[in-house]
């Protein structure tokens, strides 16, 4: 048991060295995103999906319009556009899941957000947005915006940065399933913790409002 463990300790430590130096150098670390493929005749290098990539402009619109992610998710799903995860395995690719959804077309705004909030989108590659504690711990936790390595303008963007500086201004402004924005959303915060107040109404008496 010693061995093996001193043999994993090894593994890890020349894994994470290599991973260092090739985030450094601007070597995407991790698989492209939704909307993005990898360059068949550079591994390295990302080429844009047309058909996600279109769908990924459509959920900018849609934000920008003021819709909220659950209200894009619904139309995503009137529309029957297949997830992230169904799409990449409708063309072949294999994907990492515990549990597949039995509606391939039903998205959580979790996705939606995230699509939302990738800098890769301009054409960007970001390294080390998260890290590990130690090889016995699988969990991975994000990392601090000093400690990633940010490179611009590497691959062809989806989005322009206006349009991804817009959306992240009204991540904070989130309007209600209804659809209406209250005239204190983004403003007020918790004055113990910091955190953002949400304007909420009672979902079986909408009069009810908090």
């Amino acid at each position: 048991n010693l061995f093996n463990e001193w043999y994993a300790r090894d593994i890890s430590k020349k894994r994470r060295i290599s991973n260092k130096i090739k985030g450094s150098s601007g070597e995407p670390l991790s698989s492209p995103p939704y909307g993005y493929m990898k360059d068949p005749e550079n591994k390295k290098h990302w080429l844009i999906d047309d058909e996600p990539a279109k769908i990924v402009r459509w959920i900018d619109s849609m934000r920008l319009s003021g819709m909220g992610s659950e209200q894009i998710c619904n139309v995503l799903e009137e529309h029957k556009i297949l997830t992230p995860i169904e799409y990449a395995i409708s063309k072949g690719f294999k994907k990492p899941t515990r549990s597949r959804n039995s509606n391939p077309y039903h998205w959580n705004s979790s996705t939606v957000h995230k699509i939302l909030s990738m800098q890769e989108y301009c054409g960007d590659i970001i390294n080390f947005k998260t890290y590990s504690i130690s090889y016995k711990n699988k969990k991975r936790y994000n990392n601090s915006p000093d400690n990633m390595m940010v490179f611009k303008d590497v691959n062809e963007p989806i989005r322009t940065r206006e349009t991804f500086e817009k959306i992240q201004k009204m991540s904070n402004k989130k309007p209600m399933k209804s659809g209406e924005h209250n005239m204190f959303s983004g403003l007020l915060v918790c004055a113990d913790c910091g955190s953002n107040l949400h304007f909420h109404f009672n979902q079986n008496n909408p009069t009810i409002k908090y």
